[in-house]
């Protein structure tokens, strides 16, 4: 009989507007704490024993032991996405930020002062990932778009089924994955936007798991994928869905989980088994890894 899975994890409730630390090995270590700020939606584990949660209004740094606010930005408005660079600078992406028309990403210092802006045509954008190419992973929408630092497009990869596609990531092999939000399914493309396989949908997981808006997800390193399978806005969400999901290889659920009680709709996920939280992480190779 194989061991259980079991994680240590931190997910945004959007719901209820906090954010968790669940360990399955370790509940004394579990805690429960107010974000403080509307719209929660991206996450990334900064070092220093601390994660970014970026807000509609900026960012907040939260100590990772504890839940205790370490630093708090909240100067803008319109903000989807936020990532730390090694050498301090944050990136923030968001639409009509600071009062430009446009999907715009700004470079902060580490003292939070602007010293770059990128702004790209459209009106919708969700999750930027970087790539180790340096361009941007954007989700607008019916669609990814790959950007230059300079705010040009590159290319897009429109897919039947996508509406507010939440986030994707670029794999070893240029490949990308991406959770659809609406279309409620994850969609692996090739480098030129051809399905190459998708799951995850309703017509492949028991009725149970309830999939309505797959939003973060993350890859593990056995190749495994984890998501968020975010339910609605506000209270009472908690019996609706399976809402923290793995799925491996083969698009089979191997772990899975929801507490009705504690959560109404989880939108951000970030599984920390492995993962050093003294140092800052990211994604451009596909699996969270150090950022040197």
């Amino acid at each position: 009989m194989s061991t259980p899975i079991k994680h240590e994890f931190i997910a945004i409730d959007e719901g209820h507007a906090t954010l968790l630390h669940v360990d399955e090995r370790d509940q004394s270590k579990n805690w429960l704490v107010p974000i403080g700020q509307p719209a929660a939606r991206d996450m990334q584990l900064i070092g220093g024993g601390k994660i970014l949660i970026g807000h509609h209004h900026g960012y907040t740094e939260f100590d990772i032991a504890l839940g205790r606010v370490v630093k708090e930005f909240k100067s803008l408005e319109g903000v989807t996405a936020v990532r730390r660079q090694p050498d301090g600078r944050t990136l923030i992406a968001g639409v009509d930020i600071p009062g430009v028309k446009g999907v715009v990403v700004l470079e902060l210092d580490a003292n939070d002062r602007e010293i770059h802006r990128a702004i790209f045509p459209g009106d919708y954008v969700r999750l930027i990932r970087q790539t180790e190419q340096g361009t941007y992973l954007m989700s607008c929408n019916d669609r990814i778009r790959e950007g230059s630092r300079d705010g040009t497009y590159l290319r897009e990869f429109p897919v039947e089924g996508f509406f507010h596609a939440w986030k994707s990531l670029r794999l070893p092999n240029g490949n990308l994955m991406v959770t659809a939000g609406y279309g409620a399914f994850v969609v692996e493309l090739d480098a030129n936007g051809k399905i190459l396989r998708k799951f995850g949908g309703k017509e492949s997981v028991p009725e149970k798991v309830r999939p309505f808006f797959y939003a973060m997800f993350q890859l593990l390193a056995n190749g495994n994928i984890v998501l968020a399978n975010w339910q609605g806005h506000g209270h009472g969400f908690g019996n609706s869905g399976m809402q923290l999901l793995e799925f491996n290889s083969a698009g089979e659920i191997v772990w899975s989980w929801s507490k009705s009680d504690l959560i109404s709709s989880l939108q951000g996920l970030l599984v920390l088994d492995g993962l050093d939280t003294a140092k800052l992480h990211d994604e451009r190779s596909g699996v969270m890894r150090p950022v040197l």
